[in-house]
């Protein structure tokens, strides 16, 4: 029984390195994108690796709600990774929207990353919804 408690243990703190690993990617690799033009294949490449740090970022949240069967401080543990995912990608967006006048970037570029980060700011607040409402 004390191995059952420990594997649950060992998988939260995990999950709180994938996340971390997550939220990391898409701070270093969204600021990436502004300097590249919407269809390059680079653009595709390192959008790939902003779309998996998001993946990262929300994997750890469904799986320690389902090792601890959403108990209640599981719930405030993953309300909190949900509103630091929520910061992270508020940021991102006003530094995506945000004018500049330097000519290493492209307007289009910054649009698009900042509609991805609005998303990551929608599902986040979704979660968060779902998280305390019992449908």
């Amino acid at each position: 029984m004390g191995s059952e408690k420990m594997q649950y243990v060992l998988g939260t703190l995990i999950g709180l390195v994938v996340y971390i690993l997550g939220l990391a990617i898409i701070v270093a690799v969204t600021p990436r994108l502004w300097r590249l033009r919407f269809d390059e294949g680079l653009f595709m490449g390192i959008a790939a690796a902003d779309v998996l740090g998001g993946i990262l970022a929300f994997a750890p949240i469904g799986i320690t709600f389902a090792l601890f069967n959403g108990t209640f401080s599981i719930k405030v543990l993953d309300f909190l990774l949900l509103v630091g995912i929520f910061i992270v990608g508020l940021q991102m967006s006003l530094r995506s929207f945000r004018p500049h006048y330097n000519g290493g970037t492209f307007q289009l570029s910054r649009i698009l990353v900042g509609c991805y980060s609005l998303l990551l700011v929608a599902a986040a607040m979704y979660s968060i919804v779902l998280l305390f409402v019992s449908l």
